[in-house]
C-alpha cells in the first residue's frame, strides 16, 4: 500500500442528505404486489419505514424517490425483467442521482444475481456517477465505490445473496423438502393442504408433519360426494343444487394450528364458514386422491420401491365412493393413463393473449363485465384462433360465484365494425395539433421503454461476453498449472477448474436467455407506431399487412372506449368514443349473425309440448320470445318428436310474416319499436355528441 494512504486515508463516507436519493424495495412473494394483501412487516420496513428513516436522517421529501414497483418479483430476475431496477439503471445513467444515493433495507434487496453480471454493472454505474449505496439493516452501511475495500464488501454481499439461492434454496432446502415428501410422505410445505385434512404439527406425534383427517371438514366433503352421486354424477346439476342449498364447511376450531388455517384456500361464505365457489373447485375436490390416503407430489402419486402405491395417511372416503366420483370427471386414471380413449382437451384460459380481440382493452358493457376468451379447442398442439367477447354478470342472490352470460359475440364481428368506421374517418380526416400531440406522446413513451430495455439487454450480452473471455483465459491458466502442479496441490487446482467451468456455464445460460429476450423485443418493436399523421395516412393501404400486435396498438391509441349492449336476441347497440374530439362519440345498431345460444329451459320445453301442435305461429313465438321460428321447428320436431297440425303457411296480411325464420319475437318487437325494415342488418353511424 502506498505510503500516502497511511498518512491520508480515504475519508469515511457520510450520508448525502442534500442530494437526491432513490429508495428501492423488493419482495419476492407474488401477493406482495398488492398492498391490501401484503400486511407483513417486511413490506412496511422496506417502503414506508425506509422513507421515514431517510427523512429522520435529514433528507427532504422532494429529494426522495420511491422505487416500489418490484414488489412481488424475485431478486434473481435481471434488470430488464424488473421495471423499477431498469428505471433506476436509466435514471443513474441520465445523471438523476449524481453525487446522491441509493437507499435499500439490505444489500440482497438489490440483487440475488447468480451470474454476478448485474450487480457489477450497478457498481460501475454508481462509480461513474458518484452514487453511494446505503443499506440500513442491521445497521447503516454506506458503500462508496471509490473505496476499493467498500466495493469488495458490497460485491461479496451481493455474491453471497446470489449463492444463497443456488446453494441453500435450490441446493438444499427444495431437495430436502421434496425428499421429505417423496420418501417420508410428509407435507414439507409443498402445496396447499387438501380439504378435509390438516397437517399435524405436534413434534411428539407419530404423524408429525403428515396429513390427518379434520372431522368437521371431512364430513362435509363426504356429504358433497354423496350429493354428487345422488344427482347422477352430473357436475352441472351438483352446481345448480349447491347454488340453492350450499354445503358450508365450518370455521376451524380454536385448537387447530394457525398454519393450517392460513393455508386453507376455500372461499369465505357471507354467512360464515367456507364453500366451493365454482365448478373447477368442485371437480378438484371430487377427484382428489388425497381422500383415499395417497400423497400426490408434482402431479404424481408417491410409490414405494416395489412399484405399489403407498398409503401415506388415513383415508376420509371409501374407495367405492371415490371411484364413483372420480371416473365420471377424470380424463386419466390414477397412473395418468387416458381413460376409455378420452382425449385430453386443453382450452385457452380467460383473458388469453391469443391473436384475437383487438378491442380487449377498450370494450365494456353496462350489462356486465366484458371478457375476451378463445373459442373452441386445441387442434393438435395449435391453440384456437377464434375469439369471443362475453358479456357476463354475477347472478343476483346467488350463493356461488355464478356468472350469467348475456351474450357471446365473435371478436371479429365487433372488431371489423370499428375498424371499418375508422377507415371511413381516415379518408376524410380533419385533426387538431392537440390530438396529434396526445397520440404521439403515448406512442413515444412505448418506444422509449422498449429502447431502454433493449439497451440494457445489449449491455448485458456485451458484459457476459467479456466475462466469458476472461474466465476462459483463467481456465487455460489453471489447466496449465494442473499439468505442472505437484500431486498434493492438483486436487485444489482441479476444484478451481470446476468452479470456473461452472461459472462459464451459468453465464452461457444467461447469455442465451438475453439473446432470446432481445429477439422478442425486436419483434415486438415491429408493432411500435409512428406519428399519428403517418399512421392514419397509410392506414387504409397498410392495414391488411399489419401484424396483430400493431393493429391492437393502433386501435388502443385512436379509441377511448367501445360500449356494447344487448338490445334483443340478435340486435346490439355499439357505441364508440374516439380520441379525436372531432369524431366524438358515435353509435350504431348491429344485428349479429348468431344470437344467444342457450339450452332450452324446462319452461320452454313445457310450452312446446302443450302448444306447438295447435297454437298459431305468432302467439307461440310470444311465449318463447328469444327463439326464432327455425329454432322452434327444429327443436319440436327433431328433439321432441312433435308434429304441428296447425297450418304451416305464413299468415296473410301481417307484417309479422315478412321477417325471416331466424328472427325472434323479441327481435321483432325491437325492430318495430326502432322502425327498422324486416331485412335490416345494421344502421348507419350517428353522432351522440
Amino acid at each position: 500500500m502506498p505510503e500516502d494512504q497511511f498518512t491520508n486515508p480515504p475519508e469515511r463516507p457520510t450520508l448525502r442528505i442534500n442530494k437526491p436519493a432513490a429508495c428501492y424495495a423488493r419482495r419476492s412473494p407474488a401477493y406482495a404486489r398488492y398492498k391490501e394483501k401484503d400486511k407483513t412487516q417486511s413490506r412496511e420496513m422496506q417502503t414506508e419505514d425506509l422513507i421515514d428513516w431517510a427523512m429522520r436522517q435529514g433528507w427532504k421529501d422532494h429529494n426522495l424517490d420511491p422505487y416500489f414497483a418490484d414488489l412481488g418479483l424475485s431478486g434473481t430476475l435481471p434488470p430488464d425483467q424488473r421495471p423499477d431496477m431498469l428505471r433506476l439503471f436509466d435514471q443513474i445513467d441520465a445523471g438523476r442521482y449524481d453525487h446522491g444515493s441509493v437507499i435499500c433495507f439490505q444489500e440482497n434487496r438489490l440483487f440475488r444475481d447468480e451470474s454476478h453480471i448485474y450487480y457489477n454493472q450497478f457498481i460501475q454505474k454508481c462509480l461513474e456517477h458518484d452514487v453511494v449505496v446505503v443499506a440500513v439493516s442491521p445497521y447503516p452501511m454506506i458503500y462508496d465505490f471509490r473505496d476499493e475495500l467498500l466495493t469488495e464488501i458490497f460485491r461479496w454481499k451481493c455474491k453471497e445473496a446470489g449463492d444463497f439461492i443456488k446453494r441453500h434454496v435450490r441446493g438444499w432446502m427444495l431437495p430436502a423438502r421434496r425428499r421429505a415428501a417423496w420418501i417420508g410422505g410428509k407435507w414439507a410445505g409443498r402445496g396447499d393442504v387438501p380439504t378435509g385434512y390438516i397437517v399435524d404439527f405436534d413434534e411428539h406425534s407419530l404423524t408429525y408433519q403428515k396429513f390427518i383427517p379434520y372431522g368437521p371438514h371431512a364430513e362435509k366433503k363426504r356429504e358433497l360426494r354423496e350429493l354428487f352421486v345422488e344427482v347422477g354424477c352430473n357436475v352441472s346439476l351438483l352446481y345448480q343444487r349447491l347454488r340453492r342449498e350450499p354445503i358450508i364447511f365450518p370455521e376451524f376450531e380454536s385448537w387447530v394450528d394457525p398454519r393450517n388455517v392460513n393455508r386453507f384456500k376455500m372461499a369465505r361464505h357471507p354467512s360464515g364458514g367456507y364453500y366451493p365457489k365454482d365448478k373447477g373447485t368442485l371437480v378438484r375436490m371430487l377427484t382428489d386422491p388425497s381422500d383415499i390416503g395417497y400423497r400426490v407430489i408434482d402431479g404424481i402419486i408417491r410409490r414405494d420401491r416395489r412399484g405399489e402405491k403407498v398409503i401415506d395417511h388415513e383415508a376420509i372416503c371409501s374407495r367405492e365412493l371415490f371411484d364413483l366420483c372420480y371416473y365420471p370427471l377424470a380424463k386419466t386414471d390414477l397412473d395418468g393413463n387416458p381413460l376409455d380413449g378420452r382425449k385430453l382437451r386443453r382450452y385457452f384460459h380467460q383473458g388469453s393473449d391469443g391473436e384475437f380481440g383487438l378491442l380487449k382493452f377498450r370494450i365494456r358493457s353496462p350489462q356486465g363485465e366484458v371478457r375476451t376468451r378463445s373459442h373452441g379447442e386445441y387442434v393438435g398442439e395449435e391453440p384456437p384462433t377464434k375469439g369471443m367477447y362475453f358479456i357476463e354478470s354475477l347472478a343476483e342472490e346467488d350463493t356461488l360465484n355464478h356468472y350469467v352470460v348475456h351474450a357471446g359475440i365473435p371478436c371479429e364481428e365487433i372488431d371489423m365494425t370499428i375498424v371499418n368506421r375508422l377507415m371511413e374517418h381516415t379518408r376524410e380526416l380533419t385533426r387538431s395539433q392537440e390530438e396529434i400531440a396526445e397520440y404521439e406522446e403515448g406512442a413515444q413513451k412505448i418506444r422509449l421503454e422498449r429502447q431502454k430495455k433493449l439497451k440494457q439487454i445489449e449491455n448485458s450480452i456485451r458484459d457476459i461476453n467479456n466475462k466469458q473471455i476472461e474466465l476462459i483465459r483463467a481456465l487455460s491458466r489453471v489447466e496449465q498449472e494442473i499439468e505442472e502442479a505437484e500431486p498434493e496441490v492438483k486436487e485444489i487446482k482441479e476444484r478451481r477448474k470446476q468452479l470456473i467451468e461452472g461459472e462459464i456455464d451459468t453465464l452461457e445460460i444467461e447469455r442465451r436467455r438475453l439473446i432470446q429476450a432481445k429477439k422478442t423485443e425486436e419483434e415486438a418493436s415491429e408493432s411500435d407506431l409512428g406519428t399519428l399523421e403517418e399512421e392514419l395516412a397509410k392506414l387504409v393501404a397498410s392495414w391488411p399487412g399489419y401484424i396483430f400486435e400493431r393493429r391492437r396498438a393502433l386501435i388502443n391509441f385512436v379509441v377511448r372506449e367501445v360500449v356494447i349492449e344487448v338490445m334483443s336476441t340478435h340486435w346490439l347497440r355499439i357505441e364508440v368514443a374516439w380520441i379525436h374530439e372531432t369524431w366524438g362519440r358515435e353509435e350504431m345498431f348491429y344485428r349479429r349473425k348468431i344470437g344467444a345460444r342457450k339450452d332450452w329451459s324446462r319452461e320452454e320445453i313445457a310450452i312446446l309440448h302443450k302448444h306447438y301442435a295447435t297454437m298459431p305461429k305468432k302467439r307461440l313465438m310470444e311465449k318463447v320470445p328469444d327463439r326464432g321460428w327455425n329454432s322452434i321447428l327444429f327443436y319440436a320436431k327433431q328433439i321432441l318428436g312433435i308434429d304441428r297440425s296447425f297450418g304451416r303457411g305464413r299468415p296473410t296480411g301481417e307484417t309479422f310474416a315478412t321477417y325471416d325464420i331466424h328472427t325472434s319475437y323479441r327481435d321483432i318487437l325491437f325492430m318495430e319499436q326502432m322502425g327498422f325494415l324486416p331485412n335490416c342488418r345494421s344502421t348507419n353511424w350517428e353522432a351522440r355528441y
